[in-house]
């Protein structure tokens, strides 16, 4: 019978804990609705590819969304051609960083990793980011360094993560 290694069922079993026990608040509702923008020193290149409008840029990238910030070297959108809906944005660095307000009382949460897909879940309409690559996230009450990482950025919750992963998680004082 497999067992697997006691490392790799530590790290599932915190993984499984951050997922039940979410940290303080949520991310401002408003960032959801403001549009994404971005800035780059360098080239910026589009064209059209299977039915999507692609918009690649270089050289300090910058994307935002109200209090979400992104910064990689390289970022890629996907866009959907017919009706001009943004589908999703992948940024890559050395590493990326992600910062973004959770609270009206100006909490934060931050991450970085090689790169971060950044889009949103149909049906739920939540903001997901994937970090893949050295994977970090760090709020208030939770850190967590992984392989990757899958947040979901209007809950201020980790989805899922793989392994190996290390991290800590500071009980509420209220």
């Amino acid at each position: 019978m497999y067992k697997p290694p006691i490392r790799q069922t530590a790290s599932r079993a915190l993984a499984v804990s951050l997922l039940m026990l979410s940290a303080t608040g949520l991310s401002l509702e408003a960032d959801r609705n403001e549009a994404v923008a971005w800035n780059a020193e360098g080239n910026v290149t589009t064209r059209l590819e299977d039915g999507l409008r692609i918009l690649e840029m270089s050289d300090n990238v910058k994307v935002t969304q109200g209090t979400l910030e992104i910064l990689g070297d390289q970022a890629r959108f996907e866009y959907d051609a017919d009706s001009n809906q943004l589908l999703r944005v992948t940024v890559h660095g050395s590493p990326v960083n992600y910062q973004q307000q959770l609270d009206e009382d100006g909490n934060t949460v931050s991450g970085s990793s090689a790169s971060v897909l950044l889009h949103r879940e149909e049906g739920t309409q939540e903001t997901i980011l994937e970090f893949t690559g050295e994977a970090s996230i760090v709020s208030p009450d939770t850190e967590m360094h992984c392989a990757a990482i899958v947040y979901l950025a209007d809950s201020n919750l980790i989805r899922e993560a793989t392994g190996p992963c290390q991290g800590s998680l500071t009980p509420n004082s209220n």
